[in-house]
């Protein structure tokens, strides 16, 4: 199950969902229960290793940064 970032519209709140299904649906700021909130793109970052035992990087960061995490990113 995916977790989501998501930013509250009513206090600009920003926090992060466990989201089961497709449905975003009932999700509701954690400091004021507004549902008024919005989904945020996030950016991620991974290893993989492969059979020959060398690893590799995965990232979709910005291209102003290679951070799994930063203000450019959440525009």
């Amino acid at each position: 199950m995916p977790i989501f970032e998501f930013r509250c519209l009513k206090c600009e709140s920003e926090f992060e969902k466990l989201v089961f299904g497709t449905s975003d649906n009932g999700i509701s700021c954690p400091d004021c229960q507004s549902e008024d909130v919005e989904k945020l793109y996030s950016c991620f970052s991974g290893v993989s290793k492969s059979s020959d035992g060398s690893t590799h990087s995965m990232s979709s960061g910005c291209s102003s940064c290679a951070a799994s995490s930063c203000a450019g990113c959440k525009n």
